[in-house]
């Protein structure tokens, strides 16, 4: 039997999970997609590159792959429909939450530059050293747009997705601290664990207030308790405050989060680095999205959608080929999730590398692809033994903002 060309196999999944999307849309990103996996990259001229010994003929498909990123009046053709991304973002996370075998999420939101041309606030989906984009907002270079107002706007839309029994978990850095960012995630019933400035005061309950970052006396401590951050009352927070200085460290995390003290791990946070890792697959180790040159906006937001999925195909095909081996079958072979065996040594080889060389190996050879696919992720990390951990408050419920 003859199998079917790589691209018509992709669009079946996009048919599932991005419904919304125009026949012809789901076509032109089933091809966008499957260039992206050939050729390492997702620029234009290098999936044009990579497609062409496929069959794809170079101008015809040049145009296609190039109208597919305008707005319908910019096209030869000029018509009224097109793509809007924004629509994609539940749609992605959902189908995120289709393959996840977890009862706990953790989503990171950071920003990304690509020079002094845009910058992508992105929110992402933290997986087993990797970070998957399932929204963002371009703007322009730094400093020069609001970032507050589309965050929110962002996690809005995201949250009617996720079922109101998982819990989840919003990681960000200093430079991302608002009240206003910590109030709309926990109004959608969200955990922030948010990092606060060095310079931050904390008073735990029934002590007075001191620089939060004196709760340690040093490297190989950790300090957990809850309490008001913030001496300033417009910007004053009850919660839960994590100082981590491990040894290594230049200056501790000062985390502030509002879980319970006994609920939330003491090094959570450092599955934050993922999202860096993660926007290091988009750019130089995966997809090469720095040599981009788009000048428009919208053209890049959704060239976004490209790298968002072909990085969760790529990532569930890394989970299979990783778990596979953790087991000791061959991937083929594996085509349900078993549970995950406890990791006895580091990974070696990134998750992405992993399912990126079975996935392009597998388009190269004209085989068909997996059908049974899924995300099991890595439990939390846990504080390594050294490290010294305090505990200031008695457990108590969930505080409230």
């Amino acid at each position: 039997m003859r199998v079917p060309a790589p691209c018509y196999q992709l669009e079946p999944l996009l048919a599932e999970f991005l419904p919304h999307l125009r026949l012809a849309q789901r076509a032109v990103l089933a091809v966008w997609v499957q260039g992206a996996v050939l050729a390492g990259s997702a620029c234009q001229s290098a999936v044009l590159n990579a497609l062409e010994p496929f069959g794809h003929p170079r101008h015809a498909t040049r145009q296609r792959l190039r109208e597919w990123t305008y707005d319908g009046v910019d096209r030869a053709a000029p018509c009224g429909t097109g793509l809007d991304v924004a629509a994609c973002f539940a749609p992605l996370l959902r189908w995120v939450l289709s393959w996840w075998r977890g009862e706990t999420l953790p989503l990171a939101i950071d920003a990304t530059a690509l020079g002094h041309r845009w910058v992508i606030i992105a929110v992402c989906v933290l997986y087993r050293g990797c970070a998957i984009p399932v929204a963002w907002h371009v703007a322009p270079g730094p400093g020069r747009g609001p970032w507050m107002a589309p965050v929110q706007a962002l996690l809005i839309q995201l949250a009617p997705v996720v079922p109101p029994t998982m819990t989840v978990v919003v990681l960000t850095d200093r430079g991302l601290w608002s009240p206003r960012l910590w109030r709309t995630i926990t109004a959608i019933g969200w955990h922030p664990l948010m990092r606060i400035r060095p310079d931050a005061t904390f008073a735990p309950l029934g002590a007075p207030r001191r620089p939060a970052r004196d709760r340690v006396p040093g490297p190989g401590h950790a300090w957990v308790g809850a309490g008001t951050a913030f001496k300033h009352r417009d910007v004053r927070r009850r919660g839960t405050l994590v100082v981590v200085w491990d040894t290594g460290q230049r200056e501790p995390w000062l985390v502030l989060t509002d879980l319970d003290p006994q609920a939330v791990g003491v090094v959570w946070y450092g599955l934050r680095v993922w999202v860096e890792l993660g926007f290091r697959v988009l750019k130089s180790m995966g997809w090469q999205w720095e040599r981009m040159r788009r000048v428009h906006a919208a053209r890049v937001e959704r060239h976004w959608l490209v790298l968002a999925v072909a990085t969760l195909v790529t990532l569930a095909y890394g989970t299979r080929v990783e778990d596979a081996a953790a087991h000791g079958v061959a991937p083929a072979t594996l085509r349900t999730p078993r549970s995950l065996p406890v990791p006895t040594r580091r990974r070696t080889t990134s998750i992405f590398a992993r399912g990126w060389a079975w996935l392009r190996a597998r388009l190269s050879a004209g085989r068909r692809l997996w059908q049974a696919l899924w995300l099991w992720p890595s439990p939390w990390p846990e504080p390594a033994p050294h490290l010294v951990i305090t505990y200031h408050a008695s457990p108590r419920a969930t505080l409230t903002p």
